[in-house]
């Protein structure tokens, strides 16, 4: 038998890498059966080795290993990986494995790569040790291999698709193949240490911009299933127990779709003294399901010391809000909004786009309204980045934009890799109006200097650096809050200013040690 050694590697994300790197927890998951079962594995984040990663690579690749795996989303992160592919398909006899989000929606297309191998759709802890045991000549029948897609000759084989969550025990988790440390992994080189973790697996709703529903559609009963309660304060327990981390972050898709469990939960936090050790964020939040909350509810996320919730807002108009199937109005999110600003200790982020099918300038400029209104009713908030709606491949959305619109999808993976919302040039879709575009930049510019961002993380950035750009941000606030005020976006030479400013910041930030 071959003996078969796996090298995993996290592709570099983009700008953002040099401000925010949390732990590869995607590739920490996928890693989980095979060593359980006795193969030899090793994770490379190329966040960390951003300008030697082929250097890096040649180290790992010298131990011996003949698999290469990577965690692949749509947009620039392809740029990385393709690279990767090739530097390894050239310089090494290994075989080339792709997972995550892209290649589970465009298997073919990635397969018609010649670097690539093989893809692993949905889930891949399993799939990657039965991969491993079939190049190895453990296990003869490769069509056995749930989830895998391959080449065999010129044509693509996809075998079936797994239609169950995986969900490995947490002791079963390797949470030794990544060096966790605050001066790898935080957020604005602070030196915090933000660790995630998952409750639940799963998302019950039929939002149309994203790809959760198709890929959640092959599940055989519940779209969004739980870790109990027990489980999940045993996890957290045994995180504590081997780490030091300070920021505690939970990482499902939707957190509160049960808010009897929620609430079980958080009392079970508190009892074990959690909420005096950690900080609690949450990736995953909806209106409608906050909106639900009492005050009851409310008070104990304080007590268990809450204070980061990202929240899907996505647009102030009801008519844009009614084609993303978000279930929520207006009016939910102006009361949320509201009753958040009654608990100070709480930062709700929240998330919108622009830009999607149909929509016109009328639509961005009642978003536009709504973020002005959310700042003044809680002047705690904070707003995402305005990104451009990306065509998804299998949502409803995009399928309804290629049919109404006759939107063009990329052919390639070189040619995906540019639809990305900050990486890329900027998306240009074809219902879009000169006057749509410039709105579109003077949201997103207001989405990253209209709320307290800067000014309650100034201090990350340094003494100086932190100063000079609160400065700046100062004197063009009272320009941006004019030129919302008034819809006026002509002669928006401050788009590019932004964008060139954000580059340059992860450079200059200073980096700290917890």
């Amino acid at each position: 038998m071959k003996k078969i050694s796996i090298l995993l590697i996290y592709p570099q994300l983009g700008t953002f890498d040099n401000l925010v790197r949390d732990i590869p927890l995607s590739l920490i998951y996928a890693a989980a059966d095979s060593i359980k079962n006795g193969f030899n594995v090793e994770i490379l984040d190329l966040r960390l080795h951003p300008h030697d990663w082929e250097k890096e690579i040649d180290c790992r690749m010298k131990v011996g290993h003949n698999l290469v795996g990577l965690s692949v989303m749509t947009g620039n992160p392809i740029t990385t990986s393709l690279r990767v592919s090739e530097y390894v398909k050239t310089h090494y006899d290994a075989r080339i494995v792709w997972g995550g989000p892209h290649p589970t929606i465009l298997p073919e297309q990635t397969l018609e790569n010649p670097y690539i191998d093989f893809v692993i759709r949905d889930w891949g802890s399993k799939a990657l040790w039965q991969l491993a045991r079939y190049l190895s000549g453990e296990l003869t029948d490769i069509t056995s291999i749930t989830g895998l897609g391959y080449t065999d000759g010129d044509r693509v084989v996809l075998n079936p698709v797994v239609c169950e969550f995986e969900m490995p025990d947490f002791t079963d988790l390797p949470y030794h193949l990544v060096e966790i440390g605050s001066d790898r992994y935080n957020r604005l080189n602070n030196g915090e240490m933000i660790f995630p973790i998952f409750t639940s697996l799963g998302c019950p709703y039929q939002c149309t911009f994203c790809m959760s529903p198709a890929v959640y559609k092959k599940i055989k009963g519940k779209k969004w299933v739980c870790y109990s309660d027990e489980y999940v304060l045993d996890h957290i327990e045994y995180l504590g127990s081997k780490y030091d981390f300070q920021r505690l972050q939970i990482y499902d898709d939707d957190s509160f779709v049960d808010l009897d469990r929620m609430r079980r939960l958080l009392t079970g936090y508190i009892e074990r003294g959690f909420h005096k050790k950690y900080i609690l964020d949450f990736r995953g939040a909806r209106i409608n399901e906050l909106d639900r909350m009492d005050e009851d509810f409310l008070d104990l996320m304080v007590k268990a010391n809450v204070d980061f919730m990202a929240i899907g807002v996505e647009s102030g108009s009801a008519n844009s809000l009614r084609k993303m199937n978000k279930g929520i109005t207006v009016e939910q999110i102006i009361r949320v909004n509201k009753k958040l600003a009654r608990y100070p200790s709480f930062k709700p982020h929240y998330n919108f786009f622009c830009g999607i099918p149909g929509e016109t300038l009328q639509d961005l400029i009642e978003t536009k309204e709504l973020l002005l209104r959310l700042l003044e009713d809680n002047p705690n908030c904070y707003l995402g980045v305005g990104a451009d709606w990306k065509p998804i491949p299998g949502s409803v959305m995009t399928d309804e934009a290629i049919k109404q619109y006759n939107l063009k999808l990329p052919q390639t993976l070189a040619e995906w890799a540019a639809i990305d919302s900050y990486d890329a040039a900027k998306l240009y879709h074809p219902w879009y109006t000169k006057e749509m575009d410039n709105m579109i930049k003077l949201l997103q510019i207001a989405g990253q200097l209209l709320d307290r961002k800067l000014e309650n993380h100034r201090r990350e950035l340094g003494p100086v650096l932190g100063n000079i750009i609160y400065f700046l941000a100062s004197l063009y606030k009272p320009v941006l809050r004019f030129r919302l005020r008034h819809n006026f976006t002509a002669c928006l030479f401050e788009y590019d200013i932004r964008k060139y400013a954000f580059n340059a910041l992860g450079y200059l930030m200073p980096h700290k040690k917890a």
